[in-house]
């Protein structure tokens, strides 16, 4: 199975540019993980989570190795199983973990609304999730939102009757999903704006909290009730008809500059957050990425921390109770892993320029780059350089003509590609 021509364009248009992968499509590429995957899948997602369980797994790989990839493989596998997906991405210069507050405010923001099998780009916030949980009873009979009908359909009645009995911890949070739908369902949009930054987490004013007073809103999301308040939205996801909630977080190269006190409160609440998984948020699967270095500098100053995350063995289908899974440890070679990329990207990338390359001239190529990859030695993991050089180099064929390309060619390319990667991740980590 391959992408439509416009996914393929932008899968191998993002590649080329950083050697990073596009949200969407990466099953299209994907190799040598279906192992991890296949467990998360059967032992969490298809059974202990849709059961109301709750899991947190740390997942580990080097700048480059593929952990953003990993993450959004496991995105598509909890959409698939019908779980709510929240996947934050934050920049070198900012962590929530630092105050509660926010990190509800960044899952809430994060969460997105996805139609299975759309390629149309997903829209994140809690409140653009609850509208179109909505509007997917609505649409099939012909109405929308705010017809004056649309509460009466007997799917939305149930709906609603089945929110408002279903025990959520905060009073306030389970008053405020309530109200929103019954604001969409009454176009009342002065109270969607002000429930839409309340239930985001946001700064709310006077007037907005007068407002959400005289609907039970009594209480303010601060960090003193941040977790009572991330427990109810997992509530509140499988009582409005999801399996659960995923909560991918891809943020850990940011935690080993923080340092001080900072970085003790950030790890104090990351354990407190590991803590509740084990019981206090229902049916969520809780996944942070971290590279190596997070596990030998940041985590040994920190036991309370470390005997959470530590782990005899890496995860895996024999053992799926490990917190760890090292994207080191794959079901294949490197080398293997490497060419099987290669030749999984090698149709998108015909796809998306409509062209035919010579697929012996390019099985030589891709057999070349992945080596000159694996011996470069270089700061930046090589499974990411040998994607970018591959795309450039295919385009570079694409203009010029094909040929084989000769191992000091290929080390050429890849070290001009680390220069490249290496100036990009420079500046985006630069403060502005």
């Amino acid at each position: 199975m391959l992408p439509e021509a416009r996914l393929a364009r932008q899968i191998i248009e993002t590649l080329g540019q950083s050697g990073t992968p596009l949200s969407k499509g990466v099953s299209y590429y994907n190799a040598g993980n279906e192992s991890l995957l296949n467990a998360i899948d059967t032992h969490y997602l298809g059974s202990y989570l849709a059961d109301g369980g709750a899991v947190f797994k740390l997942v580990v790989g080097d700048y480059g190795s593929g952990k953003s990839h990993f993450l959004y493989c496991v995105r598509d596998r909890a959409w698939q199983r019908k779980f709510a997906v929240s996947k934050v991405d934050l920049s070198p210069s900012e962590s929530p973990y630092d105050d509660q507050r926010r990190v509800y405010a960044s899952v809430a923001l994060s969460l997105v609304w996805h139609e299975l099998g759309s390629i149309s780009e997903d829209e994140p916030g809690l409140t653009r999730f609850l509208e179109a949980t909505l509007r997917r009873l609505v649409y099939p009979h012909g109405l929308d939102l705010q017809d004056e009908r649309a509460d009466s359909i007997p799917e939305v009645r149930a709906f609603l009757q089945t929110l408002e009995t279903t025990a959520i911890d905060s009073l306030s949070f389970h008053k405020a999903i309530q109200s929103y739908f019954n604001a969409l369902l009454r176009g009342q949009e002065r109270r969607m704006e002000s429930l839409e930054r309340w239930l985001h987490g946001e700064e709310v004013s006077p007037e907005d909290m007068r407002d959400l007073r005289t609907i039970g809103v009594t209480e303010k999301i601060n960090k003193n009730n941040a977790f009572k308040m991330l427990r109810s939205l997992c509530q509140t996801v499988r009582a409005v008809g999801y399996t659960g909630l995923a909560l991918l977080f891809d943020e850990g190269d940011r935690m080993l500059s923080i340092g001080g006190k900072a970085e003790k409160t950030a790890t104090d609440n990351l354990r407190e957050v590991i803590d509740r998984c084990r019981e206090d948020l229902p049916g969520a699967l809780f996944m942070y990425a971290v590279p190596p270095d997070f596990l030998h500098t940041v985590i040994p100053k920190y036991p309370a921390l470390q005997q959470r995350v530590q782990a005899a063995g890496y995860f895996s289908r024999s053992n799926p109770f490990s917190p760890q899974i090292d994207l080191e440890h794959l079901d294949i070679p490197d080398e293997e892993l490497l060419e099987q990329i290669g030749y999984r990207l090698l149709p998108i990338f015909e796809i998306a320029y409509g062209l035919k390359l010579n697929s012996d001239i390019q099985a030589e190529n891709i057999q070349i780059i992945s080596a000159a990859a694996r011996n470069s030695y270089l700061a930046i993991s090589h499974r990411r350089l040998f994607v970018k050089a591959l795309v450039m180099e295919w385009y570079r064929q694409k203009e010029d003509g094909e040929l084989i390309i000769t191992p000091e060619y290929a080390a050429a390319v890849i070290k001009g590609q680390s220069d490249a990667l290496n100036l990009l991740s420079d500046e985006q980590q630069a403060p502005y």
